[in-house]
């Protein structure tokens, strides 16, 4: 059912603080910010004394796309920006859950929910954070490259300049910001993982007969333009040689992607060892991660990715490049992190290749650790909830890098 008054509700009178978590889309079909930022509200609330409650602009029906547990204390507004343009009942609602709110966290630019939020925020003068998600990447503003500067110019910077503190998932954001000639405090908070449920790899390997017997290469995201697959359908073609792997390639097809690569797989003659399953979740998805022997990113642009992080807590070596802003998996030895092109995948899979099993399981045991130290959702958690706190007049973060 959908919440249009539930701000009262996720402020429990325990609470001592409500910072309102204000996003555009809801549906785990649109990945990135819509799969990320309902679990890192829970985290932080879980680890604090803070209530998160979710704003989403976007359709309606995207909140029936939420799994029922999470939908309570979900607000939704339209995303058009001609409503909001004729429409005082909308403002007016707006301004009430910002008005009830100790301060308000933007994820996402370029979109009717940050220009909304900022500006009610600052009329309410209440604090906001901004966390880019990745979308002040290089790559990222080459995409409508001269409609993101005049917009850029007429709102976003204004809106980044008055935030209280920018949120930044990497040392490589903080760049980002700093390009843009922001001098805000940034502070550095990655994204999250919660512990994974035990799943069989049977339920997967199950509904794809071709799988039997082989070692899986898995992909897990939104099949789309920016995440490189045409390289690792290329580097695929050139390495793979051996008849006991697979690459599986799982997520919701975007823009139309997937059948552009469907035509690439059968060009390069792959369809017996490349698998499009769609979009897989829960159970689904789990099992995947369990039945995967390597798990690959070959982006060119993310914000951070959830993915990656389930793959590591899931244990499975990983292959990311250097746009997924995850240099851990270097320094702790879990993987591969390589430029986004064609040589340096087709070498990681030589290399993933030669490995013995021992070696592969040392990399995901390392992954694993990794997951748990730096990003488990207490960690990541807390992290917020002291940036939150310093915010409202508390003393400066001490696990967090303000920089």
């Amino acid at each position: 059912m959908l919440v249009e008054e539930s701000l009262s509700l996720a402020c429990e009178p325990k609470r001592q603080a409500c910072w309102l978590q204000v996003m555009s889309h809801l549906s785990p079909r649109y990945g990135g910010i819509a799969v990320s930022v309902p679990g890192f509200a829970r985290a932080t609330e879980a680890a604090s004394t803070h209530a998160c409650p979710i704003v989403g602009f976007c359709e309606r029906e995207e909140l029936d796309q939420v799994p029922a547990e999470q939908r309570a204390g979900i607000t939704v507004f339209p995303p058009q920006r001609l409503r909001w343009m004729v429409d005082t009942r909308l403002k007016n609602r707006l301004n009430r859950e910002v008005r009830g709110a100790t301060g308000v966290h933007i994820h996402g630019l370029w979109e009717t929910h940050c220009m909304m939020a900022a500006g009610m925020a600052r009329a309410l003068k209440r604090p906001y954070v901004i966390s880019a998600h990745g979308m002040l990447e290089q790559w990222a503003l080459r995409t409508k490259r001269i409609k993101k500067a005049l917009y850029a110019a007429l709102i976003e910077i204004r809106a980044m300049k008055s935030a209280a503190c920018l949120r930044a998932l990497s040392a490589d954001e903080v760049d980002d910001y700093r390009r843009l000639g922001l001098t805000n405090p940034i502070a550095i908070v990655p994204g999250a993982i919660d512990a994974q449920p035990v799943v069989s790899p049977d339920i997967f390997r199950g509904q794809y007969p071709e799988l039997e017997g082989k070692r899986i290469v898995l992909f897990l995201g939104r099949i789309h333009p920016k995440k490189g697959l045409h390289l690792l359908l290329k580097a695929w073609a050139r390495t793979i040689q051996a008849e006991d792997v697979h690459l599986v390639i799982a997520g919701p097809d975007s823009e139309g992607t997937q059948a552009r690569l469907e035509q690439l797989t059968d060009d390069l003659n792959l369809r017996k060892s490349v698998t499009f399953t769609g979009m897989l979740t829960a159970e689904r998805k789990w099992s995947a991660l369990a039945a995967a022997s390597l798990f690959v990113l070959p982006s060119y642009s993310e914000g951070f990715s959830i993915a990656v992080l389930e793959a590591l807590a899931a244990g499975i070596p990983v292959v990311v490049t250097t746009s997924c802003h995850i240099p851990e998996v270097t320094l702790n030895r879990c993987g591969w992190v390589i430029k986004p092109a064609i040589g340096p995948l087709e070498q990681a899979f030589r290399e993933f290749l030669s490995l013995s099993p021992k070696e592969l399981h040392d990399l995901g045991r390392n992954g694993q650790d990794l997951a748990r130290k730096r990003f488990h959702s207490s960690v990541v958690g807390n992290q917020m909830a002291q940036v939150y706190n310093w915010l409202e007049g508390g003393s400066k973060p001490s696990a967090v890098e303000i920089v």
